[in-house]
């Protein structure tokens, strides 16, 4: 496994959502205690029911969030890229994972062990608070995501799941916007 510099570690985690608040000294205290992990493509990182004892920034690669039902049927509720963070409400609220999450292709996280995220916190209250806005704010995108389920037909809700992919991963051509989004059929479809 490669290794990676603190000063490294220190820009990924600012290039997150989660961490992007942070300060220099904060980063700096949490920083050390990431760890670099690598997956396949295909491979899984967790699944539903595992034990929660990491969180996970995606440093390279995609990962989809999924469930699966008892007749093996899959439904993808996100695909996250580069930048992003996973893991981090089960690990916070000592749960089991409630989601599978799955390589797409070649993957590379930092990997940030529960005692030590607890151990920075509270060192570092005010980062708490820069982190709880942060859950805040996937809480509300989780209400939206269940509430569109319930009350919008499927032409709409896949319109709206289109839209974000675009705003993700779209890219500007002649003939319009294009989803620079490598997946296969089935995961479309999922």
């Amino acid at each position: 496994m490669p290794s990676i510099s603190s000063e490294e570690k220190c820009r990924l985690l600012r290039a997150s959502a989660l961490f992007r608040n942070l300060s220099e000294a904060e980063l700096d205290a949490i920083a050390p205690s990431a760890r670099l992990q690598s997956l396949n493509a295909r491979e899984e990182l967790f699944h539903s029911g595992d034990p929660a004892s990491q969180l996970y920034l995606i440093v390279r690669g995609r990962v989809k969030i999924l469930t699966t039902s008892s007749e093996g049927d899959e439904i993808v509720f996100n695909i996250l890229g580069k930048g992003e963070v996973l893991g981090e409400l089960a690990v916070l609220n000592e749960t089991t994972r409630t989601a599978t999450a799955k390589a797409i292709d070649v993957t590379e996280l930092l990997a940030l062990h529960q005692r030590d995220l607890f151990d920075f916190l509270r060192k570092h209250p005010e980062a708490g608070i820069k982190l709880a806005r942060v859950l805040a704010q996937r809480v509300s995108n989780l209400s939206e995501l269940l509430s569109d389920m319930h009350f919008l037909n499927l032409p709409l809700r896949l319109a709206k799941k289109l839209n974000s992919l675009a705003l993700a991963y779209g890219h500007e051509q002649e003939d319009g916007l294009r989803i620079k989004l490598k997946l296969s059929q089935e995961e479309w479809g999922d």
